[in-house]
């Protein structure tokens, strides 16, 4: 099973989300647009696990004093890594980073060592000239995105590869403390 922990976005913030994406998508069709049921933010990829009970009592451990926390949208950026990648990025939480850093040292999965950086993927495109690259990531700087919301849980996802478009199977919610 390939696992991942995840913020979930509240239902309404992910169609509060979608709508203020309409333009870009628009503009941009002929990229592959991630569907807003399948907004999240991942905390951690694991990779393929095959035993997820022991992945789940340690993440339960870990998050046992952890509070809840507030995320406030930055801008979308664009990156290129096998293909144009185009995500919207979140102001630094302190709570966030630190709980990250908690989940990634207690886990040596395949992306340990990458500093964490909170993102939310919306859209992949094929890779593009440097020029057209730098034309986009220049137009993605003017488009503003407001969302903002309370994240009071995580979510321990399996993501199920079919087609083109992958599937994110709920396999354990974890509460975190009032903030």
């Amino acid at each position: 099973m390939r696992l991942f922990l995840a913020i979930e976005l509240p239902d309404k913030v992910k169609q509060q989300l979608d709508t203020q994406l309409e333009d870009v998508k628009k503009k941009y069709p002929e990229f592959n647009w991630v569907t807003a049921d399948n907004f999240h933010i991942t905390v951690y990829f694991f990779g393929e696990t095959f035993n997820i009970d022991p992945v789940k009592k340690k993440i339960k451990d870990l998050l046992f004093d952890r509070e809840g926390f507030y995320l406030y949208s930055a801008n979308i950026d664009v990156f290129v890594h096998q293909k144009l990648l185009m995500y919207l990025n979140f102001r630094r939480e302190k709570k966030l980073e630190s709980l990250a850093n908690l989940i990634k040292d207690n886990f040596k999965g395949p992306y340990s060592e990458q500093k964490y950086v909170p993102h939310l993927t919306i859209g992949r495109g094929r890779k593009s000239s440097k020029q057209q690259y730098f034309a986009l990531k220049k137009k993605m700087e003017k488009v503003e995105i407001d969302i903002s919301f309370n994240v009071t849980k995580l979510v321990l996802f399996e993501s199920i590869l079919t087609g083109k478009k992958p599937y994110y199977k709920k396999l354990a919610t974890f509460a975190l403390l009032k903030n």
